[in-house]
């Protein structure tokens, strides 16, 4: 089984939420408030709507109860988030050094603790829908940033699970820009294929990545990429986004979430959007 973890994006769509499949609370509301409590100072520009904190246009209903079993996201308000959970729009990144009213230490990786990996531990007990596999391993395939891996406290991980690091590389060098972008393709050919296995992952292929056995290790997966092959997949994304702009005022959805709050976060009772 593979669960997936994900850093924040620098923006949130939440123009609007799909009636197919239904939206879900975050699992820790409760948290939010206390933290927004401690440290509102630091949070800013709340917005008066809600939105899943994550959106893909091309999923179907089965892509999106999928990703709700096998994907977490990190973030420093709400600690854990599932696709599928509504929330407000905010902004609190996990390596500020907030101050709260949990042990000695400041900042936000005190103030979760081993709560994430908890729920890391939570996720790999749910049902998989994943392609069916003989493999027992289960796999914590990392694609988040190195500030938000450190929220995740491994030494908390059920013995049963192994950290796998994805690296994209341009040209032999990681580029972080780019890398981000790889780190969604990496998420959405998850979901789509219903990966489940070490062997689905080396599979991965899009925008011109390829795994790099000779880079590669029993628990970091390594795909590279030529200057040609970027180039390439650059102009193609730029011809469809003119093609979407042409066809569509709906802002382009990203795979990754946004961060932007100021105020409460409240329970989110209906859908607003």
């Amino acid at each position: 089984m593979i669960v997936m973890v994900l850093s924040p994006a620098k923006t949130l769509d939440m123009s609007e939420v799909a009636d197919d499949v239904e939206s879900t609370q975050p699992m820790h509301l409760d948290d939010a408030s206390e933290l927004v409590d401690d440290a509102v100072s630091l949070v800013n520009q709340m917005l008066n709507k809600e939105g899943r904190c994550l959106q893909s246009a091309s999923w179907t209903p089965e892509d999106l109860t999928f990703a709700q079993a096998h994907l977490r996201i990190l973030c420093g308000l709400y600690g854990t988030l599932r696709p599928l959970d509504l929330i407000q729009a905010y902004r609190l990144e996990m390596g500020l050094k907030v101050q709260h009213g949990r042990g000695p230490r400041d900042g936000l990786y005190a103030f979760w603790g081993r709560t994430i990996a908890d729920d890391i531990n939570a996720a790999f007990a749910l049902p998989s829908t994943a392609v069916s596999s003989s493999s027992s391993i289960n796999i914590l395939l990392n694609v988040a940033s190195v500030e938000y891996f450190k929220s995740v406290d491994v030494p908390s991980l059920e013995s049963s699970i192994v950290v796998v690091d994805c690296i994209f590389k341009d040209d032999g060098q990681i580029k972080s820009v780019f890398a981000k972008r790889a780190r969604g393709l990496m998420v959405n050919y998850v979901v789509t294929s219903r990966a489940a296995t070490m062997d689905h992952l080396r599979a991965f292929q899009a925008d011109g990545y390829v795994y790099s056995r000779h880079e590669s290790t029993d628990t970091q997966l390594v795909f590279n990429r030529s200057k040609a092959a970027a180039a390439a997949a650059l102009k193609r994304a730029r011809e469809v986004a003119a093609i979407a702009k042409l066809h569509t005022k709906r802002p382009r959805n990203d795979l990754e979430m946004d961060t932007s709050v100021d105020e409460k976060p409240h329970k989110p009772s209906q859908r607003t959007m």
